[in-house]
């Protein structure tokens, strides 16, 4: 499994981090590790494209950081309400 988030912290600057969990930790399945691990980052290095326009934004006061852009993440948003919901948060 893996977890991951750009954040805008300036007009001329991003965060990232990843987190990446496996069950299988043994030997034997480095290689498949990594291959996931180059995999998701070729994704999110296309998803990056996005941050030049998320800088503009922020520059001109149009998006300010947080952990979640309403625009490009209506998904994640849904879905961790439905968590939340679930758990009686």
């Amino acid at each position: 499994m893996n977890v991951s988030r750009i954040n805008p912290t300036s007009p001329h600057h991003t965060d990232q981090h990843y987190h990446f969990f496996f069950a299988d930790i043994a030997a034997e399945a480095s290689e498949s590790r990594a291959k996931s691990v180059q995999g998701t980052l070729a994704v999110v290095r296309e998803d990056y494209t996005i941050c030049p326009d998320t800088h503009r934004n922020y520059a001109a006061g149009a998006y300010s950081s947080g952990p979640l852009s309403g625009r490009h993440e209506r998904g994640v948003q849904y879905f961790q309400e439905r968590f939340a919901a679930a758990l009686g948060l």
